[in-house]
């Protein structure tokens, strides 16, 4: 019996490893089958897998805030370079014009103060703006050798990024404005009899001379390596603005379109 039953407990165990066997076969067949529907590399795409759902590093990023320096400034900004002269009786041209004279040390060009060059021009005008570098401005009021104001100029302004004449004039002075006593000119202009063109200037052959209108005034542009010169006529004077290479020229358009009263850059000599 015991052998009997020995052998029918190792057919049971023959059978139950041949459905085993069965089992694993049919389970390995259907995977192929599975992956033979994948494509020839059914693992390739995993990792793209993975990345649907790790999210891709975030970069910061700054926003830049651009910030401009204006091109023009006010002029009440400027310093006098003059204001420090003492000045005798302003209500008097005769005296004012006498003590100015009497600091002549050779040059027809005199130092003067805003307030001596107010009191004998009282229709001078003056620029409104200045370009953003300007600090400074000097004043001087030009003589003949007899003592009498000068016709062509009348009156010079240096405009200086330093304190005049601490640092070179081809660095520092970034602007000349000179004012000449013009009345028939000006008149002619004003009257617009003559249509304004680069004709007038015809002696200045070393410049390029281009026609503006201005403050709906007509302006002269002078052009040359140094630098540009714009050149208008307003009540009895002419004006010829200067800017050195460096100086953009629409800066210039700037100060000629805002010229003010002179008196309104003059306060009351302390």
């Amino acid at each position: 019996m015991r052998r009997g039953v020995m052998r029918n407990d190792e057919a049971e165990h023959d059978r139950g490893g041949l459905m085993s066997m069965r089992l694993r076969l049919v389970v390995l067949v259907t995977l192929a089958a599975v992956l033979a529907g994948c494509g020839g590399s059914p693992l390739e795409s995993l990792g793209n897998r993975s990345s649907e759902w790790i999210n891709e590093p975030t970069v910061p990023s700054t926003v830049a805030v651009v910030t401009t320096t204006p091109t023009v400034v006010p002029s009440a900004r400027l310093q006098w370079a003059n204001d420090e002269i003492e000045t005798g009786d302003l209500d008097d041209q005769a005296a004012v014009l006498s003590d100015v004279f009497a600091r002549r040390e050779g040059d027809r060009f005199i130092q003067a103060s805003r307030y001596e060059i107010a009191a004998v021009m009282p229709e001078l005008a003056f620029p409104g703006v200045v370009p953003s570098a300007a600090q400074w401005v000097s004043s001087q009021l030009v003589f003949d050798n007899d003592g009498t104001l000068a016709i062509d100029p009348t009156v010079a302004f240096g405009i200086w990024s330093a304190e005049p004449y601490s640092r070179s004039r081809s660095v520092a002075q970034m602007m000349v404005l000179r004012v000449a006593t013009d009345p028939v000119a000006a008149d002619e202009v004003a009257s617009g009899e003559t249509e304004p063109s680069c004709a007038r200037f015809s002696d200045r052959s070393t410049q390029q001379c281009e026609m503006l209108t201005i403050a709906d005034r007509p302006t002269w542009l002078l052009d040359a390596a140094s630098g540009g010169t714009m050149i208008w006529f307003e009540g009895q004077y002419r004006y010829e603005l200067f800017g050195r290479s460096f100086v953009p020229l629409d800066i210039l358009e700037d100060m000629a379109a805002e010229m003010e009263p002179f008196g309104s850059f003059v306060e009351e000599p302390s």
